[in-house]
């Protein structure tokens, strides 16, 4: 792995564990155990590494969904295997995104440029399920690509309890678990709850 993509990756674990103001460009440095110099002579700045960052993390998600996808039957599947890769992510800080929306408003663009883009794929994606018979004729298209993009700063928001009673991970698998079944048809209900039922015995 190129020094570049060794600091873009290590820079972003720290961002989403700590928030970005409080990682400082010395602490990047020495949790790869290189001099800050080394670090300048790669990346201009922070706001440098977290931009590429968040340009790495897209590409990232891409790879990895795009095989997955070409594996799935049909739209509930693709909706299940999207499930199992959040469900098993890596939990992200409040303070990274409210520190994107204070101070990085370049970045603050990037994610909201990102997440249109997601929509659009969402609002396809929902088509055609509606095409295939497993979702709703009657959903209204956009509220649900809209809700699918949003539930991450559900999330956020429940962050700020001063002891959140459940993980990222858990508030997105039943977010998403009640939402798929409340747009399908009797025909991606029945899929869905074999699932259900498979991971209950599992």
């Amino acid at each position: 792995m190129e020094l570049n993509e060794r600091i873009i990756e290590k820079a972003g674990e720290l961002f989403r564990k700590y928030g970005i103001k409080n990682v400082s460009m010395d602490e990047i440095a020495s949790s790869m155990g290189i001099s800050k110099r080394t670090l300048y002579e790669n990346f201009k700045n922070k706001e440098d590494i977290l931009l590429s960052t968040l340009h790495w993390f897209d590409d990232k998600r891409k790879e990895e969904f795009e095989p997955l996808f070409a594996q799935c039957k049909n739209s509930v599947e693709v909706f299940i295997k999207l499930i199992e890769v959040y469900e098993n992510a890596q939990d992200c800080s409040a303070k990274f995104f409210e520190d994107i929306q204070k101070y990085y408003p370049r970045a603050a663009n990037m994610i909201k440029k990102h997440t249109e883009i997601n929509k659009t794929h969402l609002r396809n994606f929902l088509l055609q399920g509606i095409k295939e018979g497993y979702i709703r004729e009657d959903l209204n298209v956009n509220v649900a690509a809209f809700l699918v993009e949003e539930s991450t700063y559900t999330y956020i928001r429940a962050s700020y309890l001063e002891k959140p009673p459940f993980s990222f991970n858990e508030l997105f698998y039943t977010m998403m678990i009640n939402f798929v079944r409340g747009i399908m048809t009797g025909k991606g209900i029945r899929i869905i709850d074999a699932y259900l039922r498979q991971q209950k015995t599992n």
